[in-house]
């Protein structure tokens, strides 16, 4: 996401509502955040989720929360207004509290970014039947296999002496 797709995105959502559920509000999970811009991000996320609205008689709308992965990127966090660190702190939180669950970890190549789903594991939090997911390690070691400064130096060294 880019600049001018971020001000898009924000005319684009200037009215659209979140909805965060009254059992969420008060659920020991989001009593125990400690960190700040856990609840901002927390809250983005629930402004990411697609709703699929079933229209009823006389007015009466049911919501369907529409599965999908959620990508929220470090550069969206930082137009945002968080630093990089502020929301990797957050992301763990969230996922030690059980709101988000990291479905494919990215690798930090172009359009390779990490999809969230948003979980319920979080309705559980503080009972002993609580799933304690571990947080995915980061994958973007793979980059560093291809060659960096060191090896090119190296062969470089290579060809100029054998030649």
């Amino acid at each position: 996401m880019n600049e001018k797709q971020w001000i898009e995105y924000k005319a684009r959502s200037k009215h659209w509502n979140v909805r965060i559920s009254f059992d969420l509000l008060h659920s020991k999970a989001y009593q125990d955040l400690s960190n700040g811009p856990a609840l901002k991000v927390l809250n983005w996320f629930h402004e990411k989720i697609r709703l699929h609205i079933i229209k009823r008689k006389r007015g009466k709308n049911d919501y369907q929360i529409i599965d999908g992965d959620i990508s929220f990127t470090y550069r969206e966090a930082i137009f945002r207004g968080l630093s990089s660190q502020q929301f990797s702190k957050a992301l763990r939180e969230l996922h030690v509290f059980g709101f988000i669950d990291i479905e494919k970890p990215g690798s930090a190549l172009k359009g390779d970014w990490t999809q969230f789903t948003v979980s319920d594991r979080w309705k559980e939090y503080g009972n002993p039947n609580f799933k304690n997911k571990e947080f995915p390690r980061s994958v973007h070691w793979i980059n560093f296999g291809f060659g960096g400064k060191k090896k090119r130096k190296k062969l470089r060294y290579e060809k100029s002496h054998l030649a």
